[in-house]
C-alpha cells in the first residue's frame, strides 16, 4: 500500500471550523446580552456609572470582534475542507490514471517502472508519464492553492486575535 497523493483530513478540518463557527454564534449571544444588560444600566447614575461605562462599551466591542474573527477562521477551515475533499477526489484519480498506465509514483513525480518490458509497452509507458504526470500535478497543485489561501487567511487572522483590544 502506497501513501495517497494528497494528505489532510478534510472530515476533521470541516468539524473544526462548524465547532469555531458554533463558538462564535454562542459569543455573538452572550454578546447580546451584555448589550441588554448594559441598556437597563441607564438608571445607573453617578461617577462610578461613568467610568465603568466606557470599560463595559469596551468589553462589549471585543467580545463582538473576536466572534467576529473566530466566523471568519471557523468559514475558512470549512472552506478549506472542501477544496481538500477535492484534492483528494483529483489525486485519486490521478493515481487511478497512473496505475492504469503501467507506470508508478515517486512522492509526486510519475515514473516508469523498472524491469524488462517490450520496446512497444516502454514506448506507450513513455508517452503516458507527461499526460499522467499533469494529472498529478493539477491535484497537487490545487491543494498547495488551497493550502496556500488557508495559511494566508490565519497568519491574517491571529494578527487580529493578536491585536490589543482598543480603548475608549
Amino acid at each position: 500500500m502506497t501513501a495517497p497523493l494528497v494528505h489532510g483530513d478534510h472530515v476533521s478540518c470541516s468539524r473544526v471550523g462548524g465547532g469555531m463557527r458554533r463558538e462564535s454564534s454562542r459569543l455573538r449571544q452572550h454578546a447580546q446580552s451584555l448589550e441588554d444588560a448594559i441598556g437597563e444600566l441607564d438608571v445607573w447614575k453617578g461617577p462610578e456609572a461613568d467610568a465603568a461605562r466606557p470599560a463595559l462599551a469596551a468589553a462589549l466591542e471585543a467580545l463582538r470582534a473576536t466572534a467576529d474573527v473566530l466566523d471568519e477562521a471557523g468559514a475558512a477551515l470549512q472552506r478549506y475542507a472542501t477544496d481538500l475533499a477535492e484534492g483528494h477526489e483529483l489525486g485519486r484519480r490521478a493515481e487511478l490514471r497512473v496505475h492504469s498506465a503501467g507506470l508508478i509514483l515517486d512522492g509526486t513525480r510519475v515514473i516508469e517502472p523498472w524491469g524488462p518490458a517490450s520496446a512497444q509497452e516502454s514506448e506507450r509507458r513513455c508517452s503516458q508519464v507527461p499526460v499522467v504526470q499533469a494529472r498529478v500535478d493539477l491535484a497537487t497543485a490545487h491543494v498547495g492553492r488551497a493550502r496556500g489561501r488557508l495559511a494566508r487567511q490565519m497568519t491574517s487572522l491571529s494578527q487580529a486575535f493578536g491585536r490589543p483590544p482598543t480603548t475608549p
